[in-house]
Protein backbone atom coordinates (compact mmCIF):
# COMPACT_ATOMS: atom_id res chain seq x y z
CA UNK A 1 0.00 0.00 0.00
CA UNK A 2 1.41 3.37 -1.27
CA UNK A 3 2.15 5.77 1.76
CA UNK A 4 1.04 8.96 -0.64
CA UNK A 5 -1.50 9.67 -3.12
CA UNK A 6 -0.76 13.36 -3.63
CA UNK A 7 1.68 12.87 -6.87
CA UNK A 8 -1.21 10.27 -8.39
CA UNK A 9 -3.95 12.72 -7.36
CA UNK A 10 -1.79 15.67 -8.92
CA UNK A 11 -1.25 13.42 -11.92
CA UNK A 12 -5.15 13.40 -12.61
CA UNK A 13 -6.31 16.44 -11.57
CA UNK A 14 -3.87 17.62 -14.14
CA UNK A 15 -4.68 15.22 -16.87
CA UNK A 16 -9.01 15.95 -16.28
CA UNK A 17 -8.71 19.22 -17.84
CA UNK A 18 -7.34 17.95 -20.90
CA UNK A 19 -10.85 15.56 -21.61
CA UNK A 20 -12.75 18.67 -22.10
CA UNK A 21 -11.07 19.71 -25.35
CA UNK A 22 -10.95 15.97 -26.35
CA UNK A 23 -14.23 15.71 -26.31
CA UNK A 24 -14.54 17.27 -29.49
CA UNK A 25 -11.67 17.75 -30.93
CA UNK A 26 -11.20 13.49 -31.08
CA UNK A 27 -14.24 13.45 -32.59
CA UNK A 28 -13.38 9.65 -33.94
CA UNK A 29 -11.76 7.34 -31.91
CA UNK A 30 -9.65 5.13 -33.45
CA UNK A 31 -11.71 1.92 -33.09
CA UNK A 32 -14.27 4.14 -35.70
CA UNK A 33 -17.05 4.37 -32.89
CA UNK A 34 -18.90 7.98 -32.28
CA UNK A 35 -21.36 9.17 -29.98
CA UNK A 36 -23.78 11.98 -30.35
CA UNK A 37 -23.63 15.52 -27.99
CA UNK A 38 -25.65 18.34 -29.40
CA UNK A 39 -25.79 17.33 -32.50
CA UNK A 40 -21.98 16.65 -33.23
CA UNK A 41 -19.94 13.83 -32.93
CA UNK A 42 -17.47 13.08 -29.78
CA UNK A 43 -15.28 10.52 -28.70
CA UNK A 44 -17.23 7.72 -26.49
CA UNK A 45 -13.97 6.72 -24.48
CA UNK A 46 -13.84 10.58 -23.14
CA UNK A 47 -17.29 11.16 -22.47
CA UNK A 48 -17.46 8.24 -20.71
CA UNK A 49 -14.50 8.57 -18.82
CA UNK A 50 -15.89 11.82 -18.11
CA UNK A 51 -19.25 10.43 -16.92
CA UNK A 52 -17.00 8.07 -14.52
CA UNK A 53 -15.26 10.58 -13.07
CA UNK A 54 -18.14 12.64 -12.01
CA UNK A 55 -19.99 9.81 -10.40
CA UNK A 56 -16.71 7.55 -8.88
CA UNK A 57 -14.41 10.19 -7.94
CA UNK A 58 -16.94 12.31 -5.25
CA UNK A 59 -18.77 8.24 -4.40
CA UNK A 60 -15.18 7.24 -3.39
CA UNK A 61 -14.75 10.23 -0.90
CA UNK A 62 -18.14 10.12 0.67
CA UNK A 63 -17.53 6.11 1.39
CA UNK A 64 -13.96 6.80 2.46
CA UNK A 65 -15.43 10.21 5.01
CA UNK A 66 -18.26 7.52 6.22
CA UNK A 67 -15.77 4.96 6.79
CA UNK A 68 -13.25 7.40 8.92
CA UNK A 69 -16.33 9.28 10.26
CA UNK A 70 -15.85 12.77 8.81
CA UNK A 71 -19.01 14.96 7.89
CA UNK A 72 -19.15 14.96 3.79
CA UNK A 73 -20.24 17.36 1.31
CA UNK A 74 -20.83 16.80 -1.91
CA UNK A 75 -18.03 18.39 -4.22
CA UNK A 76 -16.79 18.05 -7.60
CA UNK A 77 -14.05 15.58 -8.05
CA UNK A 78 -11.47 18.50 -8.56
CA UNK A 79 -11.87 19.22 -4.77
CA UNK A 80 -12.48 15.53 -3.96
CA UNK A 81 -8.98 14.90 -5.41
CA UNK A 82 -6.83 17.07 -2.69
CA UNK A 83 -8.91 15.55 -0.20
CA UNK A 84 -7.91 11.85 -1.35
CA UNK A 85 -4.35 12.02 0.04
CA UNK A 86 -5.63 13.19 3.33
CA UNK A 87 -8.70 10.84 3.69
CA UNK A 88 -6.24 8.14 2.93
CA UNK A 89 -3.38 9.02 5.58
CA UNK A 90 -6.63 9.16 7.90
CA UNK A 91 -7.71 5.68 6.92
CA UNK A 92 -4.29 4.41 6.76
CA UNK A 93 -3.88 5.63 10.61
CA UNK A 94 -6.81 4.91 12.00
CA UNK A 95 -6.11 1.30 10.96
CA UNK A 96 -8.61 0.73 8.32
CA UNK A 97 -6.42 -0.91 5.00
CA UNK A 98 -9.03 -2.03 3.04
CA UNK A 99 -10.75 1.26 3.12
CA UNK A 100 -7.49 3.03 2.25
CA UNK A 101 -6.71 0.48 -0.23
CA UNK A 102 -9.81 1.08 -1.97
CA UNK A 103 -8.69 4.77 -2.86
CA UNK A 104 -5.86 3.51 -4.09
CA UNK A 105 -7.55 0.96 -6.35
CA UNK A 106 -9.85 3.68 -7.21
CA UNK A 107 -6.85 6.36 -7.99
CA UNK A 108 -5.31 3.72 -10.73
CA UNK A 109 -8.06 3.00 -11.93
CA UNK A 110 -9.17 6.78 -12.80
CA UNK A 111 -6.05 7.19 -13.96
CA UNK A 112 -5.58 4.60 -16.57
CA UNK A 113 -9.17 5.54 -17.38
CA UNK A 114 -8.29 8.94 -18.57
CA UNK A 115 -4.67 8.34 -19.76
CA UNK A 116 -6.50 5.33 -22.50
CA UNK A 117 -9.13 7.97 -23.29
CA UNK A 118 -6.79 10.83 -24.16
CA UNK A 119 -4.92 8.38 -26.34
CA UNK A 120 -1.67 8.58 -23.87
CA UNK A 121 -2.33 4.82 -23.34
CA UNK A 122 -2.56 2.14 -25.07
CA UNK A 123 -4.18 -1.13 -23.73
CA UNK A 124 -2.90 -4.13 -22.18
CA UNK A 125 -2.36 -6.59 -24.97
CA UNK A 126 -2.27 -10.24 -23.19
CA UNK A 127 0.63 -12.00 -23.37
CA UNK A 128 1.10 -14.33 -26.14
CA UNK A 129 -1.29 -12.38 -28.19
CA UNK A 130 -0.96 -11.52 -32.18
Amino acid sequence: MSDDLGPACAELAALIPALIPALSRDGTPPDGRTGLSAGSAVNPDVLHAMIILAAEIPAACAAACEVAGEPWQHHPSAICLRAIPRLHHRLTALGMPAAASDLETGMHHWTRLVKRALGLRTPDIPAGGD
